[in-house]
């Protein structure tokens, strides 16, 4: 049997030291909820400004805890005590239920880009480690990307920490993950000196219905990993042409490169890793 003595009462009130132990809140929290007009003492000594609850008044900390828990700010708890149904009309729900799904799908897109940018610092490090630089041939499933076309003014910086790119799924309120991924054309001399490029990320959420979209996938791609500086990109896509060639595939005259540790992670260009894809076919002889 628990025989813990309960605070004894003063003139049929509890002090603010005897509210804190019941509630298990501190006294600084229930002088704060004082000062937001959440919680007043019933009575305030004139001669030594000790405060005094009802009961009735201290058991509105539970109910106050409750709703915090629910998600809550204190200062929409403003007026409850005086009221005295706040939380019974339908609205107050309705528009906190908004406001949690919002919240709910902010923390989902962030936990997705957060676990996809963990896959591409292993990815890259695997590939780098491993010196992972021949020529495969893999299928990817068909995903949807938004993108941007854009000048290639041939500065790598510019180009994947790329403002207007920011900038531009800034105003179309658009959230994105995983990495960036420029797309070439005309790249046949294999080295780069395209004037024109297309910036693509994958959006995550519900993305603008007005944003343009490009689709990527549903097809074989040739793939090798760039490893290291990025001036000397074109070099491994040289060999991929070349393999490509000894091989009996087809190359379309584009290329994907998809950064998977890039300047968003690093400054040190020898951690590079850029993966290579170029949509190809098996020529049948």
């Amino acid at each position: 049997m628990n025989n813990t003595k309960i605070c004894k009462k003063t003139n049929q009130m509890y002090s603010i030291g005897e509210v804190a132990k019941l509630c298990n809140v501190s006294r600084k929290t229930l002088r704060f909820y004082e000062q937001l007009g959440l919680l007043r003492p019933d009575h305030v000594s004139v001669e030594n400004g000790y405060r005094y609850y009802t009961e009735a008044t201290m058991n509105s900390i539970p109910v106050i805890k409750y709703y915090k828990q629910m998600g809550f700010k204190l200062q929409e708890m403003k007026g409850v005590q005086q009221s005295g149904d706040y939380f019974y009309q339908e609205n107050i729900f309705l528009t906190k239920l908004e406001e949690l799904k919002l919240e709910e799908r902010r923390i989902r897109n962030s936990y997705t880009a957060v676990s996809d940018w963990l896959g591409l610092i292993r990815e890259g490090t695997l590939a780098s480690e491993n010196r992972m630089q021949s020529v495969n041939v893999k299928y990817f499933e068909q995903e949807n990307y938004v993108f941007l076309e854009q000048e290639f003014c041939h500065n790598y910086m510019d180009a994947v920490i790329n403002i207007p790119w920011v900038n531009y799924l800034e105003e179309q309120n658009c959230a994105i993950t995983g990495p960036v991924i420029l797309r070439f054309e005309d790249c046949e001399a294999g080295d780069f000196q395209c004037s024109k490029m297309m910036i693509m990320q994958k959006p995550i959420g519900i993305p603008n219905s007005k944003m343009p979209k490009r689709m990527i996938g549903g097809q074989m791609f040739l793939s090798s990993y760039h490893i290291g500086d990025l001036t000397k990109i074109a070099q491994q896509y040289k060999k991929m042409q070349a393999w490509a060639k000894k091989n009996n595939y087809q190359c379309k005259n584009e290329v994907y490169q998809r950064y998977v540790i890039d300047y968003w992670s690093t400054m040190n260009v020898d951690n590079f890793v850029v993966e290579l894809l170029i949509p190809a076919e098996k020529i049948r002889t």
